[in-house]
């Protein structure tokens, strides 16, 4: 998805169209942002772009699930600790669902 929400605030952290992290100083009156531009191998320098260039960070939500050999445990948590903290011995491995732009992809994670 490549939508781009106008900040209101800055620094805003942003990404370009090609995947790259952008953090937004500042926006002109004709909607050309002032940047830093953070390249793939780590260097960093400051460009100007326009909104088409840019979009918004997808957001992650992301839930865990502890998995035994007769089947999922019933309660899912917010964070891989929790998760931890409840399993009993018997836990053969924690399915962790993470839901980005409204897709959700599941990894099973120690098994």
């Amino acid at each position: 998805m490549t939508t781009f929400t106008p900040p209101t605030e800055f620094p805003h952290e942003c990404l370009s169209v090609s995947g790259e992290k952008v953090t937004l100083l500042a926006v002109d009156i004709t909607g050309i942002y002032a940047c830093v531009w953070h390249s793939e191998d780590g260097s960093i320098f400051a460009d100007v772009r326009g909104p088409s260039n840019l979009r918004d960070i997808p957001k992650v939500t992301s839930t865990w699930q502890n998995v035994y050999a007769n089947g999922r445990d019933a309660g899912q948590f917010n964070d891989r600790k929790s998760a931890d903290t409840i399993a009993a011995n018997t836990r053969i491995a924690v399915l962790r669902r993470d839901t980005i732009d409204g897709v959700t992809t599941c990894t099973l994670e120690d098994v």
